[in-house]
């Protein structure tokens, strides 16, 4: 049997269409279809080296089947994004399968990771109450200090997770991350000092939830296509939840047992939970590098930085991003301004909790029909009119549990559509990066309740309308980009995106 140069043309197309390149040492190596004519197949490509043809040289349109497969990977999903070139004709391309355990797993590291840094706030007063009160001056600014150091490890650490997946694999960062978070947990329950807890909780606690999050958010969007949105809302609302309901076990474990059980029992619920994570968590593609793909310039792709949409998609998130945690703090003080109870407040918490846990899933399933830009840009928009229409006139109970549930619903819409947003932005090459880097710029966006307090301090304006406007605003600057970025991606208004 010989191979016509039409046969290789169409070998050629179909294989191009699995991995995008071929040369001509990897046909040769190609079992033939009829093992009885091995010998002279071999020979016929030997004789026929000025028949194979690059990328460039082989017409793959006239071949109905390479078509048909890339419609498909096209067809399903206009936000595609990764799975663009990392799809090969024998990948199984169900929307989900086994994804839906790594959605298990991300959710588990939510709920440990920032559902447990959500609640420092109740920790925070404990130890200003019971222990530093009346022996650290400013004890209670000093103690918020914990909370700004650990998110900022949370987002520094990125750039480090993916040095140690491209050599290691993901699941050693993954094993590493709940080794640091576990024992920054167990660690802080033998602090006696305000340092203590900056080094345990804050840096180790922290570096530990980064290398959980930035993998498990790298690895989650690979397995899905049609139901990306869906299924990362799924998996971020695991911070929702873990901040609805770790308050509750907090709480009476610190009246009862005291802040150093309290963070011994943490930490074994961070380790149950995250090994979880380590076992269902998969890669689809391998993230480890071979020896000489291992350089810095390989593993971070600083031509992100050059692509005008993914800066745009960074401004607005930083932006927006300053006024997500202003009513987690000043809320329950405003409501403690207006004369509610302190019970009422922290109802109001809950319930803003329980409003973000649904928002992420109901955004991730908006985004799926209408597109994750699309329905990012409405509950941006949907943050900002809430706290300008509804928060800054709100005088009685029943107006801020009203806030407290339009707010909640629209404000955690960033953290479930990052990673398909950020897909669909960048090529499959730039996806790890770009995730890595748009965490470091969130890095400013911490300090926004900072502005937001001296500009409170500095305004004669009546109590707490400065962090009303601030909340507001951001958001609204921020949707007003995201608008500017839809329109630069699609060149139109209604374009599904």
């Amino acid at each position: 049997m010989t191979i016509e140069k039409n046969d290789i043309q169409i070998m050629t197309c179909v294989n191009e269409s699995v991995s995008n390149t071929i040369t001509e040492d990897e046909l040769r190596e190609q079992r033939p279809i009829s093992t009885t004519s091995s010998t002279k197949t071999a020979t016929s490509l030997s004789e026929k080296d000025d028949v194979l043809a690059t990328t460039d040289d082989v017409a793959c349109t006239k071949t109905d089947l390479t078509q048909a497969h890339e419609h498909h990977l096209q067809g399903d999903d206009p936000e595609f994004g990764v799975n663009k070139p990392s799809l090969n004709i024998n990948d199984d391309l169900t929307d989900g399968g086994y994804g839906w355990l790594v959605i298990l797993g991300t959710f588990m590291v939510q709920v440990t990771s920032f559902g447990t840094a959500a609640c420092w706030g109740i920790m925070q007063d404990h130890y200003d109450q019971t222990m530093f009160r009346d022996t650290v001056p400013n004890s209670q600014f000093q103690l918020s200090f914990v909370g700004t150091i650990l998110e900022i490890c949370v987002n520094l650490m990125g750039p480090i997770a993916q040095i140690i997946a491209s050599r290691f694999g993901a699941t050693s960062v993954l094993l590493l991350g709940t080794f640091l978070s576990t024992l920054g947990m167990e660690l802080a329950g033998f602090s006696t000092q305000i340092w203590h807890l900056y080094l345990t909780q804050g840096v180790l606690f922290g570096s530990g939830a980064s290398f959980l999050y930035v993998t498990a958010m790298s690895i989650a969007p690979l397995w899905f296509n049609k139901r990306r949105g869906l299924a990362l809302g799924l998996a971020s609302g695991g911070s929702g939840m873990g901040g609805l309901v770790l308050p509750f076990v907090i709480t009476p474990l610190n009246k009862n047992l005291g802040a150093a059980w309290t963070y011994r029992i943490l930490g074994f619920i961070c380790l149950g939970c995250n090994l979880i994570a380590c076992v269902v968590i998969k890669e689809k593609t391998s993230s480890k590098k071979k020896k000489g793909e291992r350089s810095l310039k390989n593993i971070f792709r600083l031509d992100v930085l050059q692509d005008k949409n993914f800066l745009l998609w960074s401004l607005a998130s930083v932006i927006g991003l300053m006024g997500y945690f202003i009513p987690y703090f000043f809320l329950p003080a405003y409501a403690t301004h207006l004369g509610l109870t302190a019970t009422q407040g922290s109802t109001l918490i809950a319930v803003m909790s329980a409003a973000n846990f649904t928002g992420r899933i109901l955004v991730g399933f908006i985004g799926d029909r209408i597109g994750r830009l699309n329905a990012n840009i409405i509950f941006t928009f949907g943050s900002s009119f809430s706290s300008l229409f509804v928060w800054t006139f709100a005088t009685s109970f029943g107006v801020l549990v009203a806030y407290a549930v339009l707010f909640g619903l629209c404000c955690g819409a960033y953290f479930a559509m990052m990673t398909p947003i950020t897909a669909a932005i960048l090529r499959p090459e730039q996806y790890s990066t770009g995730v890595s880097t748009l965490l470091l710029f969130n890095i400013i966006s911490i300090f926004g309740i900072s502005i937001a307090s001296a500009i409170e301090t500095a305004s004669s304006s009546e109590p707490y309308l400065t962090y009303k406007m601030f909340t507001g605003v951001v958001y609204l600057i921020s949707a007003i980009l995201l608008v500017w970025l839809k329109v630069q991606m699609t060149k139109g208004f209604l374009t599904r995106i």
